[in-house]
């Protein structure tokens, strides 16, 4: 499996990434994040841009996990209310069953009080 240390989302060695520890959850995987003001759109705004890298890659993240190099395939999300810049969210993913020879996973973004900020689902390649 190749190394994912430069890794966008959660390369440790990416000096320009955003440093994501993904970590077991039952079948899944989970990671915290606090987005900057280098992560906003709009201004206060976090980019819809930097929510999907963050469902993205927790999606394949699910595989990764489990010793697997994954890609995702095709990816859909709903954006359901703003994050800002400050903001501790949550990002979490679990597989949700397969399809002709793909993995499917969900994804969501929630802030740390419980609101959903973002989620997704999509089709996985493992490699």
């Amino acid at each position: 499996m190749r190394a994912a240390n430069r890794c966008f989302v959660c390369g440790q060695d990416n000096p320009i990434g955003l440093k994501l520890k993904f970590v077991r959850a039952g079948e899944g995987v989970r990671a915290e994040f606090t987005p900057s003001d280098f992560h906003a759109g709009y201004e206060g705004l976090v980019h819809g841009g930097i929510l999907a890298a963050l469902i993205d890659d927790a999606m394949a993240n699910v595989w990764f996990a489990r010793g697997q190099e994954a890609v995702t395939a095709k990816i859909e999300i709903r954006f359901r209310q703003e994050a800002k810049p400050g903001d501790r969210l949550l990002v979490s993913a679990e597989p949700a069953g397969s399809k002709g020879g793909l993995r499917i996973a969900r994804a969501t973004v929630t802030r740390a009080d419980g609101a959903l900020v973002a989620e997704g689902s999509g089709f996985v390649s493992i490699k």
